[in-house]
């Protein structure tokens, strides 16, 4: 996207680099410059920590100026292009504590390594977190469905599976797709059925994809997990 008068940012792709250009180039700041750099860099951090991308920041940027060149120049803060707007394609919902695996982080497993000094193997191990993953696109659902199924997609196959992944967000939450996706293939596994193929035949596995999400919730709540556990507060 160009924007006459307006250059990309800079190619480093730092969040200085992006918040010099916000205040430089799109904001056309004339005074308290070192102090808007500062505050955009801060705006810059709080986004990605919310699943922005720096480029799609940029985007977002570009279009705003695109379509408000007047006010762009007289806004104050980044933070007032952002109000209220959710990082493109990211199909999590926010505040939502999510159950399947591919949606949180967690510490790594356990890991051995060699004492330098006594020659000896030691257990390595991070304190526990339980965090969701800030972002999951449609792209990433489509190709956990294509790795789960072993299926390799042409375009006109992704195409139709995007409308039908849409139409099931509209109706169920994504732990519950992303569960059926495990059922309908352990269950196929069983009975030494091949794989599903048709994304719309994993309706038929909801109902045991949210038995199984109402026993893993059940397990969290005895050991005290479900809840979002972050990082900082095991410090």
């Amino acid at each position: 996207m160009e924007i006459e008068g307006v250059r990309k940012a800079a190619p480093d792709g730092t969040n200085l680099a992006l918040a010099e250009w916000f205040v430089r180039e799109v904001n056309q700041s004339a005074a308290n410059i070192e102090n808007k750099v500062a505050k955009s860099i801060k705006t810059i951090e709080r986004l990605i920590s919310g699943g922005w991308a720096l480029e799609d920041i940029q985007e977002e940027i570009m279009k705003f100026a695109k379509e408000y060149p007047s006010m762009v120049t007289r806004i104050y803060h980044l933070e007032e292009i952002f109000v209220n707007k959710q990082p493109p394609d990211n199909i999590m919902q926010p505040d939502v504590f999510y159950y399947h695996n591919i949606l949180r982080e967690v510490p790594p497993p356990v890991r051995m390594r060699m004492d330098p000094e006594t020659g000896q193997m030691i257990r390595h191990s991070e304190p526990f977190f339980l965090e969701m993953k800030r972002r999951f696109t449609m792209k990433e659902l489509m190709d956990y469905w294509y790795t789960s199924c072993q299926i390799t997609p042409h375009d006109h196959m992704k195409r139709q599976d995007e409308g039908k992944f849409k139409h099931f967000l509209g109706i169920y939450g994504l732990d519950e797709i992303l569960f059926a996706i495990d059922v309908s293939k352990s269950s196929r596994a069983e009975m030494n059925l091949s794989p599903l193929r048709n994304a719309f035949d994993l309706e038929r596995y909801m109902d045991k994809a949210l038995e199984f999400i109402r026993e893993k919730e059940n397990t969290h709540k005895q050991v005290g997990i479900n809840r979002v556990i972050r990082r900082k507060d095991q410090a």
